[in-house]
């Protein structure tokens, strides 16, 4: 199965900003936890921001940190790609397993955001997962990471979900 949209309910700046004409789009990959939490807040929130209900939100298990990161790498961003290939590779959309038990099948099922992003405001950089191989044929691995540090610079647009690998085996 592909990937289903779920349309979220736009801010009034959305149509102050005239977003669906001016602004680009994009996606951010994600873990099922953060959904809520980025849903509550009604924004994208970068590492060492504080989310709605306190909880400091920090870089994620197995990407780059302050201590662990290339030169120069600024980790406190926010990160979207203009890619769903990208932004739905497993470093970024955590594959979750789901089985129904009455049938046995099994499910694995990701989530990302499609946002808008206001133009002027991020940068274009390439892939950080690590992959040798064109990740998507609409754009380059140097420019699919896209970064902002601009809050209020992205808005929500829909939730989108991936339910794959169907089978049998419990």
């Amino acid at each position: 199965m592909g990937w289903c949209r779920f349309a979220l309910g736009l801010p009034p700046k959305a149509k102050v900003h005239n977003v669906f004409e001016k602004w680009h789009r994009a996606f951010h990959g994600t873990k099922k936890d953060a959904v809520v939490k980025i849903l509550e807040g009604g924004e994208l929130l970068m590492p060492g921001d504080v989310a709605f209900g306190g909880e400091k939100i920090k870089e994620r298990e197995g990407h780059f940190k302050d201590d662990w990161k290339p030169g120069g790498f600024d980790t406190k961003k926010i990160f979207v790609s203009p890619s769903i290939r990208y932004a739905g590779h497993n470093a970024y959309a955590t594959p979750n397993r789901y089985e129904d038990k009455p049938s046995g099948q099994v499910c694995i099922a990701r989530v990302a955001f499609q946002v808008f992003i206001r133009p002027n405001s991020y940068e274009a950089g390439e892939q950080t997962i690590g992959e040798t191989n064109q990740i998507d044929p609409k754009f380059s691995n140097q420019e699919i990471e896209w970064s902002t540090k601009e809050r209020g610079g992205t808005i929500l647009q829909g939730l989108i979900v991936k339910v794959e690998g169907t089978s049998m085996d419990p």
